[in-house]
C-alpha cells in the first residue's frame, strides 16, 4: 500500500478525515490515559480535541454553503429544512402525549 499523499488529489474531505482523526486520537489519549497524565496535558489534549472538533465544524459548513450556492439548491435545502422541522415537531408531540397518557393512566390505577 502506497500512503504518500498528493497535493493534487488532497481534497477538502481528506482534510477533515485527518482533522477527525487527530481530534478522537486526542480525546482517546484524555480517556485512557487521564490518571497517567498530569493535568496540564491532559487540558492542552482536550483543548487541542476542541479545537480541531471546532474547525472541522467551520470548514463543513463552508464547504457545504459554497456547494449549495454551486448547485442552486438553496431554496430545496429550505424546504427540506421546514420538512426536517415539521417532522421532528410532529414526533416530539406524538411521545410527549404518549407519555402523558401513560402517566394519566398510572395515576388512575393508584386510585
Amino acid at each position: 500500500m502506497n500512503f504518500d499523499i498528493e497535493e493534487e488529489h488532497f481534497t477538502v474531505f481528506n482534510l477533515l478525515l485527518l482533522l477527525l482523526v487527530w481530534a478522537n486520537t486526542c480525546y482517546l489519549l484524555v480517556i485512557f490515559f487521564k490518571p497517567i497524565f498530569p493535568m496540564l496535558i491532559t487540558t492542552l489534549l482536550m483543548l487541542f480535541g476542541i479545537t480541531l472538533t471546532a474547525a472541522m465544524v467551520v470548514m463543513t459548513i463552508y464547504v457545504s454553503i459554497k456547494w449549495i450556492k454551486h448547485h442552486n439548491l438553496g431554496w430545496w435545502i429550505l424546504i427540506g429544512l421546514i420538512v426536517l422541522f415539521v417532522v421532528s415537531y410532529a414526533l416530539e408531540s406524538t411521545v410527549k402525549s404518549i407519555f402523558l397518557r401513560e402517566q394519566m393512566f398510572k395515576q388512575e390505577q393508584l386510585r
